[in-house]
């Protein structure tokens, strides 16, 4: 008399399989998440220069007034007062980013009177360095990667507040 079923070696290796795709999906899931998180921080950079521009306008054309300027440092964890980071959207959006990539730690900012710029780091790396690369925006209108090395975050805005 044949027994009709599946043997315990079929059935241990139809699990394997199924183990085995699983894990290539959640593999490839990870680094779509990983792209979505890079895309909303480049978004929200880059959403910025709109707003500081209307700061421009409607505060004496300056992104900082004399006494205000926000010094090259890690960005603001609550609204600053008499620059571009006291606007509620800009703030907001600054925020949003830096918290994306996992804190204010991960930010740099910079606001005077003539100039502004904000660097984020991202959470991939374009496969040129072995660190997460930044997004930078500025300004000037620069809106760009920069692939940073050592120095970490704080090297991608120069020393005329304008990203690298």
């Amino acid at each position: 008399m044949k027994q009709k079923g599946f043997t315990l070696i079929e059935l241990l290796i139809v699990i394997a399989i199924i183990g085995i795709l699983a894990s290539v999906v959640l593999g490839s899931l990870n680094t779509a998440r990983t792209k979505a998180t890079d895309a909303a921080i480049k978004a929200n950079l880059t959403n910025l220069r709109g707003q500081a521009n209307l700061w421009y306008d409607d505060n004496a054309q300056a992104y900082a007034s004399a006494g205000n300027e926000y010094a090259s440092s890690t960005c603001p964890t609550s609204a600053s007062s008499g620059n571009i980071f006291s606007d509620t959207k800009i703030f907001s959006g600054v925020n949003e980013a830096y918290t994306k990539a996992g804190g204010a730690a991960f930010s740099k900012c910079v606001a005077s009177e003539d100039t502004w710029a904000v660097a984020v780091q991202l959470k991939s790396s374009d496969g040129a360095g072995s660190e997460p690369d930044s997004w930078c925006v500025d300004s000037v209108g620069a809106s760009r990667s920069y692939d940073y090395g050592a120095g970490g975050i704080s090297n991608a805005i120069d020393a005329n507040d304008a990203c690298l």
